[in-house]
């Protein structure tokens, strides 16, 4: 047992990716409301940069911990403390207020006192630098983070070893703290299922894939294995594609010229409501991305008890674990007859279902958020020694 904390830490949030509606959002969101809920030894402030302060929610944040507002634009920030290597001296004595700062958007400050903590999701730009031409500046921003930090925090181990492998950094630096499964789930009724399935007419059975259409997402590869099984008669599942567009031109222009184009749903994105219905509706859930730094998509299907194919890029093995069927991203004919294949076998199928319910019963935001106090205790602690 470790010994507790002799006085309240202050700690200042990062506070803008609460109230996004991304990836980084599902992790930051659920992390922070847990670490306000359960560390009553910290004394959080929120602070929402000038970019976030339009968005949906920022006034519920101050139901939860005092929000600070900045006005001064984020290259303005970033420009002061790239060029001066200093503190802020505006607003007055902000950034020397804090024993810890959590860093949640790959932007940290430098401080006139207290330690910067910052959570690195991936280095996908550097693992495939061939769809990210701007991967140069990627790393100068994740060397620069890494430079100003007392500690980094990473989602998952895969993470972690690439930050080690591909930024050199010393491995007692790197603290892994993994996403939670989804808080207080409530299962869909049939009746809101079947609503949301027909707002997007979407015929049942159905295989599902939740995220963007980037290009690292490798949607494309899924459409091919779609279209492959079903021009072989193994699969006459229909196929929902629920997230973002904006990087999907590509993507989409494939899906337009596959045979079995109407049987393939695009929702754009949903909210979490209908979001909870799809998870809970679907037969199979598929996930085959190129890397990913964690997967929370796939934890999310497998806290609704469904069978999970992923890809084997990055952390989705360590994300889905022994529950989930793993295939090289890039094998059409893999995913064409893995996905058959699950949804032609209920047996197989029901199997996947419970490991996945094992697999998801894991992860929980409230130790998350514990492990992230704790963190935040230590690395107090050494500055204040």
């Amino acid at each position: 047992m470790g010994s507790a904390m002799t006085h309240t830490l202050a700690v200042g949030v990062d506070a803008g990716p609460m109230v996004g509606r991304g990836g980084i959002s599902r992790y930051v969101g659920p992390l922070v409301r847990a670490l306000v809920a359960s560390a009553s030894a910290l004394d959080i402030r929120f602070i929402v940069r000038r970019g976030w302060q339009q968005a949906p929610g920022v006034e519920e944040l101050e139901l939860l911990a005092p929000v600070t507002r900045l006005s001064m634009p984020d290259r303005a920030l970033t420009g002061w403390w790239d060029c001066t290597g200093q503190s802020l001296p505006f607003p007055p004595r902000l950034w020397g207020s804090f024993d810890c700062y959590l860093s949640t958007s790959l932007m940290s400050p430098v401080l006139s006192r207290g330690e910067v903590l910052s959570i690195i999701y991936d280095l996908i730009p550097l693992r495939l630098p061939a769809l990210f031409p701007d991967h140069a500046m990627f790393r100068e921003q994740i060397r620069r983070v890494c430079e100003r930090s007392s500690a980094l925090i990473a989602i998952s181990d895969r993470t972690k070893q690439d930050l080690i492998d591909l930024m050199d950094i010393e491995p007692d630096r790197i603290h892994v703290v993994y996403p939670g499964r989804i808080q207080n789930m409530q299962k869909p009724r049939p009746d809101q299922v079947a609503a949301t399935t027909a707002r997007y007419a979407i015929k049942r059975p159905y295989a599902l894939y939740v995220g963007s259409m980037g290009p690292h997402k490798n949607v494309a590869t899924l459409l091919r294995a779609y279209e492959q099984a079903r021009r072989t008669n193994r699969l006459s599942a229909s196929l929902v594609l629920a997230g973002g567009t904006e990087w999907g031109g590509e993507t989409l222009a494939l899906l337009e010229s596959l045979t079995f184009r109407r049987d393939v749903v695009v929702t754009g994105f949903v909210q979490d409501e209908e979001l909870a219905a799809l998870y809970a509706g679907a037969d199979v859930f598929v996930f085959p991305s190129l890397y990913e730094g964690f997967g929370l998509p796939v934890l999310e299907a497998m806290a609704y008890g469904k069978a999970v194919i992923v890809s084997n890029g990055g952390a989705l093995p360590e994300a889905a674990g022994s529950a989930g069927i793993s295939v090289d991203p890039k094998n059409v004919d893999a995913f064409a007859q893995t996905m058959a294949h699950v949804l032609a076998e209920p047996g197989r199928r029901e199997s996947m279902e419970q490991a996945s319910l094992v697999q998801a019963a894991k992860f929980s935001w409230g130790a998350s958020a514990a492990a992230l106090a704790g963190l935040m205790e230590r690395v107090a602690g050494r500055g204040r020694s």
